[in-house]
């Protein structure tokens, strides 16, 4: 089994470090692995693996999410939730800084992803801290630290993903992701008001009740969409799918209906920037169907499974043990590769310690998500970077107490299961 892991898992790592993406060093893996140990891959196998590996009608809901989230963008959501955030914190020290968390925290229930977050709201933000005087590592470092929100508070992109491959309810992932969602702004505002405070950061001046309740009013429907999908998927309405087909369609009504913001062509590019973000996604899944196949002939999840129940039975342990096996993944894979590659390599030795598979979900995905502002290849880093024109050092400089915050919030979760369970428990006794 060592050789065959060896052989798998050392292509794939050769090859990204060419640097070509996922889904080529996925299949060149493939690839070696079947000229080397021929014949334990059939042909036919390998026809079937990646058909397979989209083989599930829920996936279509990945698509929609994406073209959910960028309808919203493009008709004119990300100044409302900015209007909004501005109203609640902008006269507080620092208030910029605070705004993009808060931001961040409410466009994630439309957006479902930390790169969409990131690109979307860095582009108006940054250039606005840097104008107020912030420095622009610090200002590319708090957007990307907030983006991370993004795939926990529902919809969530990551966790269809997981839900599919671990054969766990998307619906109670997504109810089990509010409340570390909003931990996870609450921790990183903790950070940012500390850093203000102690650096002197800029305040605006208070804007009024009534400004509040205006920008309140403005960004309301917006806000309605993560409870038309939460509601949806908690009531048993429609399925992951069908409710992401229904936040496309009330995207689409609110951006032209309401906020009248969205044309034609914003719309079909919208849907060309979705189709690219999904497939991205699809490519890499489809892809995996026949490498997890392949892993999981020789065995790795029942070996797995024997090592972790002989080093310990304790349910925190083996949390902790794989939350940092995930935090050390994401140094260096993205986290839809680790949540379909390693992740289901996983989940027999979590169910086999009695571990609920919804909180190792969303500990999963928010381990993952860590990985991407961690170096060397933490992309929110650079993507932010390039927003600031900041080198990408001085971003990880300036990300380590935001970076530590959410390790944090990640060990307390390990610790403390009601913090993911309590939520579903309420819907689901």
């Amino acid at each position: 089994m060592i050789a065959e892991l060896s052989v798998m898992f050392g292509t794939m790592l050769a090859v990204l470090a060419m640097g070509a993406p996922v889904f080529l060093a996925m299949a060149a893996a493939t690839a070696a692995y079947t000229i080397a140990f021929w014949p334990k891959v059939p042909a036919l196998v390998i026809g079937q693996g990646f058909v397979q590996g989209l083989d599930s009608y829920s996936y279509a809901a990945i698509l929609f999410f994406f073209l959910a989230g960028e309808i919203m963008n493009t008709g004119g959501i990300s100044d409302r939730l900015l209007r909004l955030a501005q109203a609640c914190v902008g006269h507080v020290r620092g208030g910029l800084s605070h705004i993009n968390v808060l931001v961040s925290m409410v466009f994630a229930g439309v957006s479902g992803s930390a790169v969409a977050d990131a690109a979307g709201i860095g582009s108006i933000l940054i250039p606005a801290m840097k104008r107020a005087g912030y420095s622009g590592a610090y200002a590319a470092a708090v957007t990307a630290a907030s983006a991370t929100i993004g795939p926990v508070i529902p919809p969530s992109i990551p966790l269809v993903v997981y839900g599919l491959f671990a054969m766990t309810s998307v619906g109670k992932l997504f109810v089990a992701g509010v409340v570390p969602g909003l931990l996870m702004g609450v921790f990183l505002l903790v950070v940012s008001f500390w850093i203000s405070h102690r650096r002197g950061y800029p305040a605006r001046p208070w804007g009024g009740w009534r400004e509040l309740a205006a920008a309140t009013g403005s960004a309301l429907t917006a806000l309605l969409m993560p409870v038309i999908v939460v509601v949806g998927l908690v009531g048993g309405v429609a399925t992951v799918t069908e409710v992401g087909a229904l936040a496309c369609l009330y995207a689409v009504l609110v951006s032209t209906l309401v906020y009248r913001e969205l044309t034609v062509a914003g719309l079909w590019s919208a849907v060309r920037r979705a189709a690219v973000n999904a497939c991205a996604v699809l490519v890499v899944i489809s892809v995996a169907g026949l490498f997890v196949w392949i892993v999981g002939n020789m065995g790795v999840a029942r070996a797995l499974a024997a090592g972790i129940g002989d080093l310990s039975a304790d349910p925190v342990v083996v949390l902790a043990l794989f939350s940092v096996v995930l935090l050390v993944a994401g140094l260096v894979l993205e986290p839809v590769t680790i949540l379909v590659v390693l992740v289901p390599l996983m989940v027999p030795a979590v169910a086999a310690a009695g571990i609920d598979l919804v909180q190792f979900g969303v500990i999963a995905v928010l381990a993952t998500l860590i990985g991407l502002i961690t170096p060397p290849v933490g992309f929110l880093i650079f993507l932010t970077a390039v927003q600031a024109g900041a080198s990408a050092l001085s971003v990880v400089r300036e990300l380590a107490p935001f970076l530590l915050a959410l390790v944090l919030l990640l060990a307390a979760l390990v610790v403390f299961p009601p913090l993911t369970l309590w939520l579903p428990s309420q819907f689901w006794p």
